[in-house]
């Protein structure tokens, strides 16, 4: 199998939100609400807490998974099959172009749902094909196809981008150590 007919397949993401018990430390919002957002990829398993201030409340959002093709644009093969995806990631690009290129971008691909790029200064910017726009800056930098599949999944789940206010890796736990003298893999 060639390189470029691997791409839908490395593009596939499954998105669990699932929330989480009590305010989100780092989203600095009063009233802010917790998700645990877990994005599935071939490239393995990463964890971010989606910090939103969408109300609790008794029909608040329970667990929820999204399934989509997210692409970046710049990486070799991904311009075969940009058609197919529900999220296009163009790049780096600056503050002043980056709304055009965005709603060019929505305009070519009507299968896509939301494009995002990276500002030259970390901020991440996205728009929907419904015109909602975010600006977030993340600690530590999320790349662009992350912050494009929690928003995607997000908008599955009804919300809008206005309810996003901040994204954070969960790191996994390290790895114990090994004891002195224990070789692994031996």
């Amino acid at each position: 199998m060639t390189r470029p007919r691997t791409v839908p397949h490395a593009a596939f993401r499954t998105v669990l939100l699932t929330p989480v018990d009590g305010p989100p430390p780092s989203a600095g919002v009063p009233g802010a609400t917790g998700f645990e957002a877990r994005i599935h990829s071939p490239a393995g398993v990463r964890s971010w807490l989606l910090s939103t201030v969408r109300p609790v409340g008794p029909t608040a959002l329970r667990s929820f998974v999204d399934e989509h093709l997210a692409l970046d644009l710049t990486a070799p093969g991904a311009a075969r099959w940009r058609h197919h995806a529900d999220v296009l990631h163009l790049g780096r690009t600056g503050p002043v172009r980056a709304r055009d290129r965005l709603s060019a971008v929505l305009r070519a691909f009507p299968g896509c749902a939301v494009a995002t790029a990276d500002n030259t200064d970390g901020t991440l910017f996205v728009l929907t094909r419904t015109g909602g726009r975010l600006m977030l800056r993340t600690s530590p930098p999320a790349p662009g196809l992350v912050l494009g599949s929690l928003a995607h999944a997000w908008l599955a789940t009804g919300g809008t981008l206005t309810e996003l206010v901040a994204l954070t890796e969960l790191l996994a736990p390290a790895a114990p150590a090994p004891r002195p003298g224990v070789r692994r893999g031996a």
